[in-house]
């Protein structure tokens, strides 16, 4: 709109011709939707490219799986090292399409950032906003193309700097905000110019009753925030959580990883794609964590309250590691399954019993320690992935 804006003061002026001018806000209105649909079509041809590979790998993976099973009471023991040879080489394979899936995530994000940041001449602003806050406040932040990062503060008030940089002259920043505060619920929104983006930082005086982000093309950070409920979301950035504490957290990005350390919540559920999910010395009653293409590290898990821990984790193409606390106080219990990968287990400093089957190219195991049937503490953990391999070991 400034821009715009611009060439038509210059036209009034005398400065340029109404040719010019006309030819000048068709060349905005161009960049603004070319940027729009290039991005889109773009994230589309990766989603298709690694929607084809997983397909691929699975394709594969059935179709030598049914040729060994046929083929067993010809080939023998021979068949059976096939086999494993076969499930290395597969397992390999499904490394290999994560590995590209990081890759192309990253090219996703950098060909998004250098197309915002086409414009020749920048101009940066920088802005600091101050608002009164009560506690138990539901805060929702939303924005685009801005890096959001959550922390505390010692003042009474809310705090938001903005940092921007555009490829507009003359921002004035408070005609792309909008502020809504009603009651317990405060709202603040952006809506920038395109070739515009940047960091908000946002310092947080109290416990809140909700935290919500939303934002694109950027990470999201929360440390040592305390709230009832999160709600961090973006695309194309990562999310990460360190030492915070809520009963509920929900958070869901794409191309970007997730992680997690230090935080509690009664319940957690982290999805996102083409990245990677490392949880680290966390406490929670439910955990669901699910990406594709990417690995999924669980190292150090504890129980909030509720006497059943219960932990889903998900991936395809990726490896999963778990690493178990040594306790006497809480009895674990596993279910793994893998298609076309190895399940190692190495707990010595942990009493259990395994119990593991082969199936085609699937393996199957059941980890349970000694006492998880006389304790009354438990830990129910289901885990599964394709094309790779799960591990589970003792946490360091």
């Amino acid at each position: 709109m400034e821009e715009k804006m611009l060439i038509l003061k210059m036209l009034q002026e005398g400065k340029i011709t109404a040719e010019e001018a006309h030819k000048l806000l068709e060349s905005i209105d161009t960049n603004t939707s070319s940027f729009e649909s290039d991005a889109r079509k773009y994230e589309k041809r990766f989603e298709e490219k690694m929607q084809g590979l997983h397909q691929k790998a699975s394709k594969v993976a059935e179709k030598l799986g049914n040729s060994l099973n046929n083929g067993a009471e010809k080939f023998g023991s021979n068949s059976e090292k096939f086999g494993d040879d076969f499930a290395k080489r597969m397992e390999s394979f499904g490394n290999d399409i994560a590995d590209s899936a990081v890759k192309f995530s990253d090219k996703l994000v950098n060909y998004l950032g250098n197309f915002i940041d086409m414009g020749n001449d920048k101009y940066q602003y920088n802005k600091n906003y101050m608002y009164p806050l009560s506690d138990n406040t539901e805060l929702s932040i939303e924005t685009s193309n801005f890096a959001v990062i959550v922390s505390p503060t010692t003042e009474s008030d809310l705090m938001i700097n903005l940092y921007i940089n555009s490829s507009t002259p003359n921002l004035v920043l408070d005609e792309f905000l909008r502020v809504d505060q009603v009651n317990n619920k405060f709202s603040f929104k952006t809506q920038f110019p395109s070739r515009t983006w940047g960091k908000i930082e946002v310092l947080v005086p109290k416990h809140l009753s909700s935290l919500n982000i939303v934002t694109t093309n950027g990470k999201c950070e929360l440390s040592d925030i305390t709230a009832d409920y999160f709600m961090p979301s973006t695309s194309n950035g990562r999310i990460s959580l360190l030492n915070c504490q809520s009963k509920s957290v929900k958070a869901s990005t794409s191309n970007g990883k997730i992680i997690v350390s230090g935080t509690s919540s009664e319940i957690a559920d982290f999805t996102t794609s083409n990245g990677k999910i490392e949880i680290e010395d966390c406490k929670f009653d439910k955990l669901d964590a699910k990406t594709s293409n990417g690995a999924i590290l669980l190292d150090g898990i504890y129980k909030v309250n509720s006497k059943e821990g219960n932990y889903n984790l998900r991936t395809s193409n990726g490896k999963i590691t778990i690493s178990l606390n040594n306790s006497d106080t809480c009895g674990y219990m596993i279910d793994a399954t893998t298609s076309v990968g190895n399940i190692s287990v190495d707990l010595p400093q942990l009493n259990y019993f395994i119990d593991k089957k082969s199936f085609s190219m699937q393996s199957v195991a059941q980890v349970k320690s000694s006492n998880f049937d006389s304790i009354e503490d438990k830990i129910f953990i289901n885990t599964h992935t394709s094309n790779s391999s799960i591990v589970i070991d003792a946490a360091r």
